[in-house]
């Protein structure tokens, strides 16, 4: 469904652009060590850690702190160099609980209903049994992400509507959200992005999160310069609101 090579455009984009990522990637870094250090917690998970690049791994380390990585699929490059770390776990899962899988029975025809409510239930379920054994999760910029590759995909076999797009974003970061544990977890993600032109002039606005976040605990706010050489979108320069909630 395309994740690997979604990770490899990542990892392109920073190298393009690592100085423009680099004051979000580093308010990153700064707010999950503070965290850190109020909460002292001895177990991490990092829902959706990638390529690490917003994770401060090595301050972590240092403080002989447990640190379990999830994804759907980690970069070879990741495993190769964290899979023997004593104090590092790395686990395969699909976040939503079965969405991809049920993305590919439904192009197939094995499902002729979008089941929405089942979709919540499997993404809650996923998200509250992967992180029940740690002292801290830290769902670190993937909320906006959870349906994107799942949404083309469908929308490519011709099986959703604008209609089910829409239901399925919600769905998705809904299930992600209440399954993170109360009072122990943190939220980093982009909430809308902002277009502008070449002459700098702000063209439109979409947003990136599509479900009720007035439950969270609003930490922060900042701005991600997150393509400024129109390779995400040919005719606009983009950037990213991003924000921290408490759970």
């Amino acid at each position: 469904m395309g994740y690997l090579s979604n990770q490899m455009g990542i990892m392109r984009r920073y190298l393009d652009r690592s100085n423009d990522w680099q004051k979000h990637l580093l308010h990153s870094h700064k707010l999950i060590l503070s965290e850190v250090k109020r909460r002292k917690p001895k177990s991490i998970a990092f829902l959706g850690s990638g390529w690490l690049l917003d994770i401060p791994l090595n301050e972590l380390l240092e403080s002989s702190t447990e640190v379990c990585l999830i994804d759907i699929a980690h970069p070879k490059r990741i495993l190769h160099k964290y899979s023997k770390h004593p104090n590092i776990k790395l686990v395969d899962i699909d976040i939503t609980g079965g969405a991809v899988k049920w993305a590919w029975d439904s192009a197939k025809g094995k499902r002729k209903l979008l089941d929405f409510n089942r979709l919540l239930q499997m993404g809650e379920e996923a998200v509250s049994i992967i992180s029940k054994d740690y002292q801290f999760v830290v769902s670190i910029n993937m909320l906006s992400q959870l349906h994107l590759l799942i949404e083309d995909f469908l929308i490519c076999k011709n099986h959703m509507s604008d209609i089910e797009r829409l239901q399925l974003a919600q769905t998705l970061q809904q299930a992600h959200i209440n399954g993170l544990p109360k009072d122990r977890s943190l939220i980093i993600s982009d909430t809308e992005a902002e277009f502008y032109n070449e002459d700098g002039f702000l063209s439109h606005t979409t947003p990136r999160i599509y479900t009720d976040l007035s439950e969270l605990t609003l930490l922060e706010k900042w701005q991600w310069d997150f393509d400024s050489n129109f390779t995400f979108s040919p005719d606009y320069k983009v950037l990213h609101n991003v924000s921290a909630y408490l759970k």
